[in-house]
């Protein structure tokens, strides 16, 4: 059964939309669209009954996250008073106690069972240490095992996850993040001759299902994203 992400044209471009669970990485540099696709979509699936968690790590305060969705058409209080639509922090005080302790911070999460979580921006996970030798960095394949073990958990609780991530052009089909995520949302500029801003979205992986390929339009506006397939 497939779930749709709430995006005009994006459950097109990805011939039906989201199975679940499954794993979403939206790639692509600061100021691309990504916190707007994950806020519309999460408002969306929200106010269609379902329960929605909006997690910032290191970035933009919950409060002012919430403060930047009411200026959209897209925004509903109503999802936000009823629990539907929560925004959480993930602070320092939890990633400097390292991997494990962020692993069992979202095993708590993921007890009251929410149907879609974001983790904005999931890459800052990866500068967290060893829970028990604080004084290095998580190794490569430390890493990786930290990352198969966060989408095991989120997989186990049937859960939508959508991570984003600031990694662009040939380090998107690199990354491990990349390897491991069943969907994976390139966002970019179009290389064309104007002064005027050509958005881009991209489908460059869908782990055993069809997709549109290609760079289809992307569009800003105070309703949110909309798409124009290629």
């Amino acid at each position: 059964m497939l779930f749709p992400t709430y995006i005009p044209d994006l459950d097109h471009i990805l011939k039906g939309g989201l199975t679940q669970p499954s794993s979403i990485l939206i790639a692509g540099p600061s100021g691309s669209g990504r916190t707007m696709i994950c806020l519309q979509s999460l408002f969306a699936a929200a106010k269609a009954g379902e329960k929605c968690v909006y997690i910032t790590v290191l970035s933009e305060p919950a409060d002012k996250l919430l403060h930047l969705a009411q200026s959209y058409s897209f925004f509903d209080e109503e999802a936000v008073k009823c629990g539907n639509m929560q925004f959480l922090e993930l602070d320092k005080q939890i990633l400097t106690k390292g991997d494990y302790a962020t692993l069992k911070y979202f095993h708590t999460l993921l007890q009251d069972k929410p149907n879609r979580i974001v983790i904005d921006p999931v890459t800052v996970l990866l500068d967290i240490s060893p829970s028990f030798e604080n004084d290095r960095e998580l190794l490569p394949l430390e890493k990786r095992a930290f990352l198969v073990n966060l989408l095991r958990d989120f997989a186990a609780a049937n859960a939508v996850l959508i991570m984003t991530g600031d990694i662009t052009g040939d380090k998107i089909s690199s990354d491990n993040l990349s390897h491991l995520s069943d969907v994976v949302i390139e966002l970019g500029n179009q290389d064309r001759k104007s002064n005027e801003i050509h958005r881009y979205i991209k489908i460059v992986k869908s782990r055993g299902r069809d997709y549109i390929a290609g760079k289809h339009d992307l569009k800003f506006s105070d309703d949110g994203c909309s798409i124009t397939p290629q």
